[in-house]
């Protein structure tokens, strides 16, 4: 797409009727007579009558700011969920649209599909509903399979972390960073509308690491509904790291971050939260990007890097272990046996633990998750072994 010129008014709020006043609609309409467009893109968003008016005046196709986010996640959209979710979005986009278009046209001035009653309205509607249920259907079957994966993870006693932020603000290249994934990385918005998990490189513990849509501001509850379930990876997690390309000026840097805000809280509480502030390699003031995130987020972590040179990326592992590091304390003796040896194997799998061999047995210290204590305690009777405290 080839931008051929741009037409700017300064108005409070949009016209209700045209959206860009009567004056700047016939300067719109001469400069269309001089130079027709394929598209003329509005920087906004359309309420169907506005957009009725504007196509029925320009005699040119026009695409709001919301129809434009829906075109690139089309052309972007490639595992069978996102492409459910981008067509729901979409057919609850136009619905509306269709609604007024019908209702003007049945005055007979667009014959066939669009006038005079060729087809019903309730009819052409219910088709649209039936389009809808089936597409709901599938992602409920998608959404529930997602489920059962989820529960498993927890049950095995796998933690899981998404990677949340702004579009472009660097997540799937962090991702390729920290994990052994090869993720799409392109330097363009929403590359990303589908997650992809994947197992946390360079520590014992299970922990997985997911990459989620990338959040852009102003965008109607409908568009934030259909892609729900995406969404959910987020507010399931047991850690949200929220990206933000350092390197934007200070007024991007800040409204992405509050963009970003709103979309995480309330499901998201903020002791789960860590800030990581990406590109840091082309950041040219870190500290004061890092005490503008204090201001609002006085408690929370703040850790920068950068997936191109790897700056910050050792550190950053750090700090998540130290987030999923099990809160129970054990110390105890096990004695030689081939039961206690079962019991080290599965302690091996399942906590943090030091070992020390001597002659007598094995002294063991080690850190579980709450769940798991009463097991050890009871298994520790099994086997003969006593406690050091």
């Amino acid at each position: 797409m080839t931008i051929q010129y741009e037409i700017i008014q300064r108005r409070r709020r949009p016209h209700p009727t045209s959206f860009v006043g009567r004056g700047k609609l016939r300067e719109v309409s001469e400069a269309l007579s001089m130079r027709a467009v394929d598209v003329l893109l509005i920087n906004g968003e359309l309420k169907p009558s506005q957009h009725y008016l504007l196509e029925s005046e320009l005699k040119v196709e026009c695409m709001d700011r919301i129809r434009l986010v829906l075109e690139i996640f089309d052309d972007r959209a490639y595992s069978r969920e996102a492409r459910l979710q981008v067509q729901r979005a979409r057919l609850r986009y136009e619905i509306p649209l269709l609604r007024e278009w019908i209702h003007n046209a049945r005055g007979g001035e667009h014959p066939g599909f669009l006038g005079g009653g060729a087809y019903e309205t309730d009819a052409y509607y219910e088709l649209i509903r039936r389009q809808l249920a089936r597409i709901e259907d599938e992602l409920k079957k998608i959404e529930s399979d997602r489920d059962l994966r989820r529960k498993r993870r927890a049950r095995c006693g796998l933690g899981t972390i998404a990677l949340a932020g702004y579009t472009n603000a660097g997540k799937s290249s962090l991702l390729n960073a920290i994990t052994s994934e090869e993720v799409l990385v392109e330097d363009r918005m929403f590359s990303t509308l589908s997650t992809t998990t994947s197992r946390l490189e360079g520590c014992r513990k299970q922990l997985l690491v997911t990459d989620t849509i990338g959040f852009i501001s102003n965008l109607p509850h409908f568009m934030i509904e259909s892609f729900k379930s995406t969404l959910d990876e987020i507010f399931y997690a047991d850690l949200v790291l929220l990206v933000i390309d350092s390197s934007d000026d200070e007024e991007a840097f800040i409204e992405k971050l509050n963009t970003s805000l709103r979309i995480l809280f309330p499901e998201v509480d903020a002791t789960d939260l860590m800030i990581v502030l990406s590109k840091i390699d082309r950041a040219t003031d870190l500290s004061r990007r890092s005490a503008m995130v204090r201001a609002i987020l006085p408690h929370v972590n703040i850790i920068g890097v950068s997936s191109l040179t790897g700056r910050g990326l050792e550190r950053l592992q750090e700090m998540i272990l130290e987030h999923f590091a099990y809160p129970v304390e054990m110390c105890f003796f096990l004695p030689h046996s081939p039961e206690a040896e079962s019991l080290l194997s599965w302690l091996h799998d399942n906590t943090e633990l030091q070992v020390n061999r001597t002659a007598e047995g094995t002294e063991v210290m080690l850190r579980c998750r709450e769940c798991d204590h009463s097991a050890i305690v009871r298994r520790l009777i099994e086997v003969g072994g006593r406690s050091r405290w």
